[in-house]
């Protein structure tokens, strides 16, 4: 029976197996699947087989069972009644009786059987199936790379599926091979996330790591009650005593345990001479020292014995006192502070080597080993803490809850709130992750730090929430910070970077009445964790204070100071803020770089934030490039989950408006502010007021939008942002059909500061002020507008945007059919090559190639009649001025 999870993340495997199906109907052509055990071929196959019946194909594969000789070409000759005289009938008639068939007549077979084929294809085409087919008898594969040698017109289609070790000579080139590969690492957890079995923490990395990307091996191991598949128990089982030994104590070994290490534990021959038969049957091999399995489910079934005698076989034998320490904790059911300790040793090895998920593990056990409960919260607190650096959120609140269990100490509870508060804010549950910091904060720890840090997670709690209620409490629960410090809060927020997470909480509490630090850094050279914590405080208020270049600059220096570090669950939270401020900013190819890299870490740690929150901001960057967004699925949100709900709204109302669907597009944008007109979100919500603005005119609900606007205007206070300025001044222009929109629009468009901060929305204003003055019959001075605003559509890549500001713009002394059956690229290009600019300086003002420029003004000329830049410049006129401002 096929697993459908064998296909889950095979989207692009099963579209190249369903294409080489299609061209079937026009001509024959033959595919060899080839992969290990495990990866799902045959489920391929059968997914393939249902799109051939789909489409009308005849399906023929050798039924399932010993494999017969010409077994396959027994059922297509059954298939096909087809009149043939002399030795072919004979043939034929032999292979039907079950006869065996003498190699000297093979031709005269596959003469025969190009006849069936023909008959067989003549009404619709044909597929043959040959599963496993390094098992297939030689005669049939030798047979078949010849009938797609000589086969010409016939419409089939071919599809073997083999493993690669021991494939037979007969298969020829004739029939291309595909290789499937093991899932990639993102692609595996989502695999394993559609097992609930498979769990949090060590659980779930083990799992993956074990697995290598075998789907087969991967949903084995996440089932504790599946049996390993039969070939592979047999494989082991079929192997002398002494190495069924060694595979055991491999198998639960770590894999940089020196393979004399194994042997000597199971008791083996130091010359390694009883691993050879488990070489020579394929199941490992000795790689620098270390024993590799060839296959994961060989792993797995070589564990199979007395695992716990194991253990300390390998810890009596083992010169590695961290490996000892695991061994002795695995060995053993038994609470025990030496064995504890060593953990410890072995966890803050790992932390000084950033291997945050090695710290945690280690961690955890040391807890559970700890035969005092004090001991056990302090281990479990920390492990909190390297958890969700590590990427897993699952885990980090998982262990916070086993610290809650075994203390009531503020302190600890205090530190173990902090990891935990980020791990549900990273999972979609800021409303729980604010009321946890919130209840720690009130306990009152002694630790300052710890203090400082859990209020500042307070704080990205309500930043993801948005909850008013929420943001009002900050700055109280600010003032319970004390200034003590007993070194556990030390490990989230130095002390040095206090000033800057102080100025952020507030900012977060308070993003239009925030007015800079209230406490000034006392001027000590930040490196380290200090400058990280530093950089993601200050390009957090950045962000909220719509400094969008400083934001993504702070943002991205914390990103990849993380990725560098191995601890990418650091900066998870402030991940949709990086990605925002680069799209805000037009580095739209930075922002689509750390959208895939974030979708990486979503998948492996199954981040319920990110995976909410990057499918929008890919659809709303797939929208501004004039492409239409594939429908992807997101989990549900848990309650009080503005953020992510305001870039859902944002991403489904840019979509709706691109396809002119204005009445769709309005209620998405309307549906960032609730009823009265309050923000969704209080920061995303009032970004998207042009849009409202546009959309409402466009559907008769400009009352509405303009009571909105007016809430917002009174959000932002006397002081707005410059951003702002430029957002209320545009949503107001649209809005207002009296004598004032010219005044709203230039207080939009007055800073040309603004161009380059936030490109895409200045363009946007531009281009509304550019037709509004258009419909006052003034179109010379909408044209410097008109011209600037397609200069940034088409140097950001805004497809749609460039293309509707193209068609307001036909060139001078140019008939307007010829102008504008070039592409807007292609329009500013003249343009500015009227202006009397070379290729090269075009080229940087639009970020292409000189060579591109060249070659697109060779199709440019003959296709305006033409010769040169001095007639390109007479014939457009004033419009080459016009570039020029």
């Amino acid at each position: 029976m096929i697993e459908l999870g064998m296909l889950i993340c095979r989207d692009r495997e099963l579209a190249d197996l369903t294409a080489v199906v299609d061209t079937a109907a026009s001509r024959p052509v033959a595919v060899l699947l080839l992969g290990d055990a495990g990866l799902g071929k045959t489920a391929l196959l059968a997914a393939a087989a249902a799109h051939a019946r789909g489409r009308g194909y005849r399906v023929i594969a050798p039924p399932a069972g010993p494999v017969r000789p010409f077994g396959l070409l027994r059922r297509l000759v059954a298939a096909a009644r087809v009149e043939t005289t002399g030795r072919p009938r004979r043939i034929l008639l032999a292979l039907n009786a079950g006869q065996p068939i003498d190699p000297a007549d093979e031709r005269a077979l596959l003469t025969a059987v190009l006849l069936v084929l023909d008959r067989l294809t003549e009404r619709a085409p044909l597929m043959l199936l040959v599963d496993d087919a390094h098992r297939a008898d030689r005669g049939s594969l030798r047979l078949l790379t010849q009938l797609v040698r000589h086969a010409s017109a016939e419409r089939f289609v071919l599809l073997l599926a083999a493993r690669p070790a021991g494939l037979p000579a007969e298969i020829g080139p004739e029939i291309a091979p595909y290789h499937l590969a093991p899932l990639p690492d993102d692609a595996a957890a989502r695999l394993l996330d559609t097992r609930p079995a498979a769990g949090p923490g060590p659980a779930r990395r083990d799992i993956l790591r074990r697995a290598g990307g075998n789907p087969l091996a991967l949903l084995r191991l996440a089932d504790p009650v599946a049996e390993v598949p039969g070939e592979f128990t047999r494989r082991v089982e079929a192997l002398p005593a002494v190495t069924r030994r060694l595979l055991l104590h491999a198998a639960i070994a770590a894999d940089s345990e020196p393979a004399g290490t194994v042997t000597r534990a199971a008791g083996g021959a130091d010359d390694l001479r009883d691993w050879l038969p488990a070489e020579h049957a394929g199941l490992v091999g000795i790689v620098d020292g270390r024993v590799r399995f060839r296959h994961p489910l060989i792993r797995l079934a070589a564990a199979a014995g007395d695992v716990a005698s194991a253990h300390g076989n390998l810890a009596a034998r083992t010169d590695d006192p961290h490996h000892r320490a695991w061994h002795r904790a695995a060995g053993t059911d038994r609470t025990d502070e030496t064995i504890a300790a060593a953990l410890d040793e072995t966890a803050e090895l790992a932390r000084r080597h950033a291997d945050y998920y090695a710290e945690a593990r280690a961690l955890q056990a040391a807890a559970e080993g700890s035969p005092g409960p004090a001991d056990a919260a302090r281990r479990y607190a920390r492990a909190v803490f390297a958890a969700y650096r590590s990427g897993d959120p699952r885990w980090a609140v998982e262990l916070y809850e086993r610290a809650a269990a075994v203390t009531g100490d503020p302190d600890i509870l205090g530190a173990a709130a902090g990891g935990a508060g980020l791990a549900l804010c990273h999972s979609g549950e800021p409303a729980r992750a604010f009321e946890l910091t919130r209840a720690a904060v009130l306990r009152r720890p002694g630790d300052g730090q710890v203090a400082m840090t859990v209020v500042a997670v307070a704080a990205t709690a309500a930043l993801l929430s948005g909850d008013a209620g929420q943001r009002r409490q900050l700055p109280a629960l600010l003032d319970l910070v004390g200034d003590d410090s007993a070194g556990l809060g030390e490990a989230m927020i130095p002390r040095a970077a206090n000033p800057y997470a102080r100025a952020s909480v507030m900012a977060i509490a308070d993003p239009d009445g925030f007015r800079g630090c209230d406490e000034e850094p006392d001027g000590t050279a930040m490196t380290g964790l200090t400058e990280v914590a530093r950089m993601l405080f200050t390009g957090t208020v950045a962000w909220l204070r719509d400094d969008s270049a400083r934001a993504a600059a702070e943002l991205s220096a914390v990103f990849q100071a993380q990725q560098r570090a191995g601890a990418p669950g650091s900066l998870v939270a402030r991940l949709p803020l990086l990605i925002t401020a680069l799209i805000d900013g037009g580095r739209w190819a930075e922002a689509q770089s750390v959208i895939d890299e974030a979708g990486q870490l979503a998948a492996a740690g199954n981040i319920t934030l990110l995976r909410g929150a990057l499918p929008a901001l890919r659809d709303i960057l797939i929208v501004l490039r004039n492409d239409r967004p594939e429908p992807a699925d997101a989990p549900p949100l848990a309650p009080g989950n503005a953020f992510v709900e305001s870039l859902r709204r944002r991403a489904a109302g840019l979509t709706a408006l691109a396809a002119g669907d204005h009445p769709a597009a309005y209620r998405q944008f309307r549906a960032l502010f609730d009823a009265a007109g309050e923000p969704v979100h209080y920061v995303l919500g009032p970004r998207s007021l042009p849009q409202l603005a546009l959309t409402a005119v466009r559907t008769g609900r400009t009352a509405e939008a303009t009571r909105i606007l007016h809430r917002c205007r009174e959000q932002a206070g006397a002081a707005p942002t410059s951003r702002m300025v430029l957002l209320l001044a545009h949503a107001a222009a649209l809005l207002d059909d009296g004598d004032r929109a010219e005044e709203h629009f230039r207080a939009a468009v007055g800073d040309r500061d603004r161009a380059m901060r936030w490109p895409l929305e200045f363009a946007e204003a531009e281009f509304s002020y550019a037709l509004w003055l258009r419909r006052q019959r003034r179109l010379l001075d909408a044209r410097p507008h008109l011209m600037a605003a397609l200069d940034t559509f088409l140097r950001l890549g805004a497809g749609a945007h460039a293309e509707q500001a193209g068609k307001y713009l036909p060139a001078a002394g140019v008939p307007e059919g010829a102008f504008a059956a070039l592409t807007p690229q292609k329009q500013m290009i003249a343009r500015l090559a009227a202006t009397g600019l070379t290729n090269r300086e075009i080229a940087d003002r639009l970020t292409l190639s000189p060579r591109t420029v060249g070659s697109h003004l060779y199709d440019i000329y003959p296709q305006l009649s033409v010769g040169n830049r001095h007639q390109l410049r007479e014939l457009l006129g004033d419009r080459a001025a016009g570039s020029r401002r």
